[in-house]
């Protein structure tokens, strides 16, 4: 008998779920029709989904995926993650996760009033997605200096956009982010105009940074500041991540501290103390990064694309 109740009780739950996935009829209509309370009904759609009676599946190339964003926020005690598909084609993945950063970017609460942005090709694209309005009277402070005073433009253009677009301003730094000695670095560092750039980055309610890989493919490096023999040092003194111009270690430290000693740039113990910091990551190559800054905590928030996050939660 009791074996017959259950099968009938699994018969009344798969007509539920029917009812309300296939007829499109709300619970109370369901629990009205089965002479059931609204509350049954619940409870049966719940058991449907939790003991794998019904799937839920969102068919579609652009579709987050959420698993792997609850299992990277439970990992790594991330207050958001958001991971998007990746396409068949790099261009195509920087696209739709830059739009994805913009996206969080714009629906932040509470709004940020003053966010601190360190330059690059990633943030360049995620700027490029902000709409016109996305901000109002917002301050855009630059966190670290350029990959060379010639090149200031690719610094510019993602700091003073992102600021025009957000109705607001752009503070920058008009200065090379590696310097040639710690004392010209701090000579830099007491000029009024760089430090009250590098103070407002360093208590803004936002950082958001792409952190760059510990290798030649990094924008120091074919800049020029970091040639092959040094990166090799870095990385066997265990730099995994360039975060804001700091190589880091897994534990989130400068390896490096002579070359630390020459970076202009906010200092990562506020990165790591920041109450919201946004990393943006696109590519597998940047998993080790990745990889990196989250296991040196150097983040509260991450947006990034599927092989990246696989890749990570794998290793």
């Amino acid at each position: 008998m009791a074996h017959q109740s259950r099968d009938e009780h699994l018969i009344q739950v798969l007509h539920v779920a029917e009812m309300y996935y296939f007829e499109q009829m709300t619970q109370s209509a369901i629990a009205d029709r089965l002479a059931l309370s609204r509350w049954t009904v619940g409870r049966m759609l719940e058991a449907a989904r939790s003991s794998g009676l019904v799937h839920i599946t969102i068919d579609h190339p652009l579709a987050r995926h959420h698993r792997l964003e609850v299992d990277l926020m439970n990992r790594y005690q991330l207050a958001k993650a958001v991971v998007v598909p990746s396409q068949s084609h790099d261009e195509a993945t920087v696209d739709i996760v830059s739009s994805a950063a913009a996206d969080r970017l714009t629906t932040l609460r509470p709004a940020p009033q003053v966010i601190g942005v360190s330059w690059g090709r990633t943030l360049a694209q995620v700027t490029h997605h902000l709409r016109p309005g996305w901000s109002h009277d917002i301050t855009v402070a630059q966190t670290n200096g350029g990959v060379a005073i010639t090149r200031n433009d690719l610094v510019g253009r993602s700091v003073v956009e992102m600021a025009e677009r957000g109705r607001g301003r752009a503070m920058t730094l008009q200065a090379p982010t590696i310097l040639g000695s710690a004392q010209l670095c701090s000579m830099l560092r007491a000029d009024t105009a760089v430090s009250r750039t590098l103070q407002l980055a360093s208590d803004a309610d936002l950082l958001v940074y792409s952190p760059g890989p510990a290798t030649m493919d990094s924008v120091l490096a074919s800049a020029g500041h970091i040639t092959g023999p040094m990166m090799t040092r870095l990385r066997e003194a265990g730099a995994g991540a360039d975060v804001m111009s700091h190589f880091v270690d897994s534990e989130g430290r400068p390896v490096d501290p002579d070359l630390d000693a020459r970076t202009l740039s906010i200092d990562l113990d506020v990165v790591r103390n920041a109450s919201r910091v946004l990393a943006v990551a696109v590519g597998v190559g940047k998993a080790e990064a990745v990889r990196t800054i989250l296991s040196g905590h150097l983040c509260t928030e991450l947006v990034t694309d599927s092989e990246v996050a696989q890749a990570v939660l794998n290793s």
